[in-house]
C-alpha cells in the first residue's frame, strides 16, 4: 500500500513544479507584453526613457502610464487586478480617484510637488480598490521626456505593500 501511496503522489508533485514553471512563463510573458506596449508609446512619443533598464528588473503590479496633466492613457492587467477597476473605466481619469479618506494629505502634496519638479520619486499612500477596501501602495513615477526634454508623460509603476495596524 505504500509504494501506491508514494508513486500517486510522485507525478502529482511532478505537475506542481511543472505549474509553477508554468505561471513564471505567463508572467514573463505579459511582463514583456506590457514592455512592447511601452515601447510602441515611446516610438510612437519619442520619447527618450530607456523603457528595458528602468523596468525589466523593477518588482510591480500595475503599470499607469499618463499624459502631463495625469489623465491616464493605458493601464496594464496588472492594475485591474490590483484595483478592481478596468482599464476602460479609467482611461482619461486622474489617478487620484483611488484615494480616499485615509490617504494621507501629506503624501498627496508631496505627490504633486515631486510630478511638478520632472523628476523621478517613490512615495507610499493608502488607495482605494473598487469596492472600497484599502490598500498600501508604493508608487515609483518616472516623468517621461521627449527629444525636447519637455515632460510629456508620466509612468507609474505600483504594489501593493504591507498594511499598516492602524489602518486594518
Amino acid at each position: 500500500m505504500k509504494t501506491k501511496e508514494r508513486f500517486s503522489r510522485g507525478p502529482l508533485l511532478c505537475w506542481d513544479i511543472y505549474a509553477m514553471h508554468l505561471t513564471a512563463q505567463a508572467t514573463n510573458f505579459n511582463r514583456e507584453a506590457e514592455l512592447d506596449i511601452l515601447k510602441a508609446f515611446k516610438e510612437k512619443f519619442n520619447w527618450l526613457l530607456d523603457i528595458e533598464k528602468n523596468f525589466m528588473n523593477k518588482d510591480f503590479e500595475a503599470l499607469i502610464l499618463t499624459d502631463n496633466n495625469q489623465h491616464i492613457q493605458w493601464v496594464n492587467k496588472g492594475f485591474t487586478k490590483m484595483t478592481g477597476y478596468p482599464a476602460n473605466y479609467v482611461k482619461g481619469k486622474k489617478p487620484n480617484f483611488l484615494q480616499g479618506e485615509g490617504s494621507s494629505e501629506q503624501t498627496k502634496r508631496s505627490i504633486r510637488k515631486n510630478l511638478n519638479s520632472g523628476k523621478q520619486f517613490k512615495e507610499q499612500i493608502i488607495n482605494y480598490k473598487k469596492d472600497g477596501t484599502p490598500y498600501n501602495c508604493e508608487i515609483e513615477i518616472f516623468p517621461i521626456k521627449d527629444n525636447n526634454n519637455k515632460t510629456i508623460h508620466h509612468l507609474a509603476i505600483e504594489k501593493k505593500i504591507g498594511m499598516q495596524s492602524s489602518v486594518i
